[in-house]
């Protein structure tokens, strides 16, 4: 082979290689052109990690579960409650509306026809399910509704209404100004709209769904309030 021939075969040995290397080098970074880069996990916050349990009651037999159980208001400012005496709800005296995270032991579940011009938050159905309850350090014994029934269907709202465990407890990290707050059923700065809604009940508005940055308003039984948050603390607190 003459010595030009040789050179020509090196030569176009290398351009080979150096070809199958910038073939290599273009797909490396093509595909990575190509494919989206993956989405970091969103983190959550510690009041997110905190996760109620649920009973997943489906209807009044299953509620016995809760005879003789204390349960908390999950649902504040929004269950109307009626004196029981005599294995009956006294529809034409109620007593009031339950606050939030109040505690109540459950004595009883019960059903009963609501009168027909009787405003509730549940709906009365064939029959409303009760649950029967004392509240601590008062004797009598009280009703709220917790579900109904329509025909052989029953609707219950028992995850929804209550905490079956102490919310101090799963909570606790708060601290004791936040729960001395949510205790008194009164707002203060810097509390997040979980906190606000322990402490002034679930009956709320808005002008937008960005939680956590926006101006709520509740309805807290007698109170109404108006609370403005900014990336999820209050910044401002009015009793209207």
């Amino acid at each position: 082979m003459k010595t030009w021939q040789k050179v020509s075969l090196v030569t176009l040995v290398v351009l080979i290689i150096f070809s199958i290397r910038v073939f290599f080098i273009w797909r490396e970074r093509h595909e990575a052109m190509m494919t989206p880069p993956t989405p970091a996990e969103p983190q959550l916050t510690q009041d997110e990690m905190v996760l109620p349990r649920k009973m997943y009651i489906q209807d009044a037999s299953d509620a016995k579960a809760l005879e003789g159980k204390t349960v908390w208001i999950q649902a504040g400012y929004s269950l109307d409650y009626y004196p029981y005496t005599g294995h009956r709800v006294e529809f034409a005296h109620k007593s009031g509306v339950l606050p939030s995270v109040q505690p109540m032991k459950i004595e009883n579940i019960v059903t009963q026809k609501a009168p027909a011009g009787l405003t509730t938050r549940v709906p009365h159905g064939d029959r409303q399910v009760f649950a029967v309850f004392k509240m601590p350090d008062k004797p009598e014994e009280f009703a709220t509704a917790i579900g109904f029934l329509q025909g052989s269907d029953a609707t219950m709202y028992c995850d929804q209404i209550f905490y079956y465990d102490a919310p101090q407890t799963m909570y606790k990290y708060w601290g004791a100004k936040v729960w001395a707050a949510i205790d008194a059923h009164h707002p203060i700065l810097g509390m997040n709209e979980l906190q606000t809604a322990m402490a002034v009940g679930v009956v709320q508005r808005s002008e937008t769904s960005d939680i956590g940055n926006r101006t709520v308003y509740y309805d807290a039984g007698p109170q109404r309030w108006a609370v403005t948050f900014r990336h999820d603390k209050a910044t401002m607190v009015k009793q209207q």
